[in-house]
């Protein structure tokens, strides 16, 4: 019996999608996205970081990649394991397997998901259990206070270099939560973050300009859950991956989302398959103080599945020469 590895079974949208993983053995390509080895690439928080502030290699990344797909929509589209049919439909046929979906929100309506599956056994890093069990029942503020985000610019126009220096001080490690508006989804076999690229006039700067300049760009990008006690210790990567010169007017998928503001119902949510709610985002004008409030006052309770609202609210190894982030 010929057994497929469970990352490459496809999440199909259409048949005519350009984005691709990269080929093995091809050393330049475009348009890809491809996995990466998180142990060549990242250094985390050891097991006695508490007390020597020591970083070692990481192990390889708890969840592999199975796609990157770009959507290109009329409003800004949160929710996508819920909102784009296709995603929930691989989900509910994929419900033995247990997925992170992470996507950027891009001024432009551009919604880029990418979609991972959980290729570490239970059990086999007690470490990374913890730490994960706690970010699946975490409130949003939580969740916001513990999912790092870090990149690495392999290559890419000197104009890039000078807005990430200029604009955001560098690439370092960033609690992207205290930074940017992320919003947190979960579902019977996945949890969803959706980070809010236009939420930060310097941030959305950045990214319209590298989405000008993306066909131009091979990046690393990761996360982690920020281990702060010994029994979460060592870090381990959670997700990760590599871009590769892709050029949005040719990867990007029209899509006709509407959202709940505009009157239309929209599209068949994964409730219809998952009996999973919809979780309540930022409405117009609601600070981050009323979406964030703490577990305690807000109604928002750990449940086995990890956050809900009561009912009373409605490149393989890369070159030497990359610039990385800091430690932090």
């Amino acid at each position: 019996m010929n057994i497929v590895p469970v990352e490459d079974i496809p999440w199909v949208h259409n048949q005519r999608e350009v984005w691709h993983m990269k080929e093995k053995g091809v050393d330049s390509d475009e348009d890809c996205y491809s996995r990466i080895d998180a142990s060549k690439l990242f250094r985390i928080r050891g097991p006695n970081y508490l007390e020597d502030k020591m970083k070692i290699p990481s192990k390889k990344a708890a969840f592999t990649l199975v796609c990157c797909k770009c959507f290109e929509t009329k409003h800004k589209m949160k929710n996508a394991a819920q909102n784009i049919p296709s995603l929930a439909q691989y989900l509910c046929d994929n419900k033995d397997q247990e997925y992170f979906v992470q996507t950027w929100l891009v001024p432009g309506h551009y919604t880029v998901v990418n979609l991972y599956v959980r290729t570490l056994g239970k059990g086999e890093d007690p470490a990374f259990d913890m730490a994960f069990s706690a970010f699946q029942r975490g409130d949003e503020k939580y969740r916001n206070d513990r999912i790092k985000f870090i990149a690495q610019i392999i290559e890419a126009p000197s104009v890039i270099y000078g807005t990430v220096n200029g604009i955001l001080g560098g690439l370092r490690p960033a609690l992207l939560g205290r930074k940017l508006t992320c919003y947190h989804y979960n579902g019977p076999n996945y949890i969803e973050m959706d980070v809010d690229t236009g939420s930060s006039i310097f941030v959305a700067t950045a990214a319209t300009l590298m989405i000008k300049t993306f066909a131009r760009i091979i990046a690393n990008t990761a996360f982690l859950i920020e281990g702060r006690n010994k029994s979460e210790l060592p870090e381990r990567i959670l997700v990760g991956h590599c871009y590769e010169r892709v050029h949005i007017n040719k990867i990007k998928i029209p899509f006709a989302y509407k959202n709940e503001s505009d009157g239309s119902k929209g599209h068949t949510s994964n409730s219809t398959f998952f009996g999973w709610a919809k979780k309540r985002t930022r409405s117009h004008g609601e600070s981050d103080e009323e979406l964030h409030p703490s577990s305690s006052d807000s109604g928002v309770y750990p449940g086995p599945q990890g956050t809900e609202k009561r009912d009373s609210d409605n490149v393989s190894s890369r070159k030497a020469g990359a610039l990385s982030t800091k430690e932090g």
